[in-house]
């Protein structure tokens, strides 16, 4: 499962405003059909925010970038997602 939506429990005090990074395995996890990167970080960030995380988020995918689409890759650019390289095997 590359998404788990079932996580209920809020962000204790302490964490609330601590930066948060995400660390997107997308060779894994792709973006799905129908999805584009934008919408994902959106996604992510509101989830974040349901959950009372309110600090600074940064989400990194990692992936060999020949497998992955250019598209992808752009969309990854233009929405502030690093893309970090990670060759097969």
């Amino acid at each position: 499962m590359c998404f788990d939506s079932s996580i209920t429990h809020t962000a204790e005090a302490e964490y609330a405003t601590a930066k948060t990074s995400v660390w997107w395995d997308i060779e894994n996890c792709p973006v799905p059909k129908g999805w584009d990167a934008h919408s994902i970080a959106q996604k992510l960030n509101s989830a974040l925010v349901n959950l009372s995380y309110r600090g600074p988020l940064t989400i990194t995918a990692y992936g060999n970038t020949e497998l992955i689409p250019k598209a992808v890759q752009q969309a990854l650019s233009s929405t502030g997602i690093s893309l970090n390289h990670v060759p097969s095997g």
